[in-house]
């Protein structure tokens, strides 16, 4: 998604495929109809909401940032956007409109005088409630998958924060992707001090963040900033206030593709981690002839007393998956940095962002991968643990076809009926179909599911008339859980949540 380099697009979609997100399916004749709830309306979307959207074009790997108010009538009233195909530059000004059904999916149309003979882009939604939207690309020309949330403030950011950033063209080295986490301090706009990991292309290393600036924001919520570490190294950003505690990042060298976030460091981080955490990372593997966005993990581990025992995940590297346990140790540091030795894998590094939530990359040589672990809430999981309507977003790559990798991603309504039936109302936007988001062949899916009470792992089994979808996820909690396609040629991960 770019509102300045796409040309002339327009959609067709609007309410008649969102009636389609029901799931009226008709492969091989039959027709599968899951039926979806909901009190949502256009009224649920109403305010400011900050957004990160991010994955493929048919240009190459895309990174957006930006924000759009929306009037609660189907009106989108004003907007500004930032992407990697306008790094450096000024944002691109926008408004639209959007329609919700009742079970909170839909659509949202930018249109802006930016883009060639007056055209417009399309997101497919799903409200996880009136303060959260999950995103998908649902044109034909991009793929890719993210989330909004309600603004609640636009003050200037202050105080401690912890970062996360993912590069495709890292900024000290647009060949190279990159991971970075770390943690700084601003204060009246100045950047005093922090400290930063990153894995460069494989080669990993420890910076001291020396300084910065963080403008003071303006219209919803926009401002530039600049991170300068002892590489020496600036890298600079546009940002987004979310609220008091959340920032949302484009990396804005020139040449650079990288978004992320950056959320206020809170309570007692100096112990590290402590409990059951589950956690989802996604990276790239193409400087070791791999692909990019071709490696994506989720799972959970239990911290203790500086051992981790155990460590249970699942894993898509290129389209082959595989899942295990593991086990390691962990040191900690007084501002919130933690050291992973897995026995069998590849150093980890944690920055707690509070106890129970921290940001964490891998320390390879082969891949380059970051994610986000939170605390689980749940002490001992059930299928009736998971129980109501959640939305799912999800995105990634297939390499299932001949002549070229293709780019996919997912959205809509899963159920979870609380004593093992799974059903899934979904849009797909497949690259090879080149229409758009689309509901898949065969219509909604059906299947079961099962939880372990221990990990808070589940396996999700779904098919229709026209094959089937099998799914990893690990709970945080009862309302949200991180999840992985485990089906082989696939790289595709993203969330569910709880709607409310």
């Amino acid at each position: 998604m770019n509102l300045s380099r796409i040309l002339i697009r327009t959609s067709g979609l609007g309410a008649t495929v969102l009636g389609l997100f029901a799931a009226i399916g008709c492969g091989n004749g039959s027709t599968n109809i899951i039926h979806t709830t909901g009190n949502y309306s256009n009224a649920s979307l109403n305010g400011t909401y900050v957004y990160e959207v991010h994955g493929d074009s048919l240009g190459g790997f895309y990174r957006e940032v930006g924000a759009f108010t929306a009037d609660g009538a189907g009106n989108i009233t004003a907007g500004s956007d930032d992407s990697s195909f306008n790094s450096g530059g000024l944002p691109v000004n926008f408004t639209g409109s959007y329609t919700i059904g009742n079970d909170g999916t839909g659509f949202v149309t930018f249109n802006s005088s930016a883009v060639a003979q007056g055209g417009a882009i399309t997101l497919a939604i799903t409200l996880v409630s009136s303060s959260k939207v999950d995103l998908m690309e649902a044109d034909a020309l991009a793929f890719g998958g993210g989330t909004a949330e309600l603004q609640s403030s636009t003050a200037a950011p202050t105080g401690t924060f912890v970062f996360r950033l993912h590069q495709e063209a890292a900024a000290p080295s647009p060949t190279l992707s990159a991971s970075d986490v770390g943690v700084f301090t601003v204060s009246a706009g100045s950047v005093s001090a922090g400290m930063l990991d990153e894995n460069l292309g494989g080669t990993s290393n420890q910076f001291a963040i020396t300084g910065g600036t963080f403008n003071a924001p303006g219209t919803l919520g926009r401002g530039t900033a600049t991170i300068t570490d002892n590489g020496p190294f600036s890298t600079t950003l546009v940002y987004y206030v979310a609220n008091s505690g959340k920032l949302i990042l484009l990396v804005s060298n020139n040449s650079a593709v990288g978004s992320g976030s950056a959320e206020a460091q809170t309570g007692a981080v100096s112990g590290g981690l402590s409990g059951n955490y589950a956690f989802g990372s996604t990276g790239d593997d193409a400087f070791s002839g791999g692909f990019f966005a071709g490696s994506a993990t989720v799972g959970s581990f239990t911290a203790s007393g500086g051992a981790i025992n155990p460590f249970t995940f699942d894993t898509m590297q290129d389209g082959s998956y595989s899942n295990g346990t593991d086990s390691g140790t962990y040191t900690a540091t007084a501002n919130g940095r933690v050291s992973v030795s897995l026995n069998s894998g590849s150093p980890e590094v944690f920055w707690m962002v509070s106890p129970a939530r921290a940001f964490f990359l891998i320390d390879s040589g082969n891949e380059v991968e970051d994610g986000t672990a939170d605390l689980q809430t749940v002490n001992s999981f059930s299928n009736s643990t998971m129980n109501g309507q959640f939305a799912m977003v999800m995105g990634g790559i297939n390499l299932n076809f001949v002549n070229f990798v293709g780019d996919f991603a997912r959205i809509g309504p899963m159920n979870f009926n609380g004593s093992g039936k799974l059903t899934l109302a979904e849009l797909v936007n497949d690259s090879s179909s080149g229409v758009g988001a689309q509901p898949p062949p065969g219509g909604g899916l059906t299947g079961s599911y099962q939880v372990d009470s221990s990990t808070g792992r589940i396996v999700g089994t779904l098919s229709n008339s026209s094959g089937g979808l099998d799914l990893a996820m690990y709970a945080v909690s009862g309302s949200d859980a991180y999840v992985l396609q485990t089906d082989g040629g696939l790289v595709t991960s993203g969330t569910v949540s709880l709607q409310h």
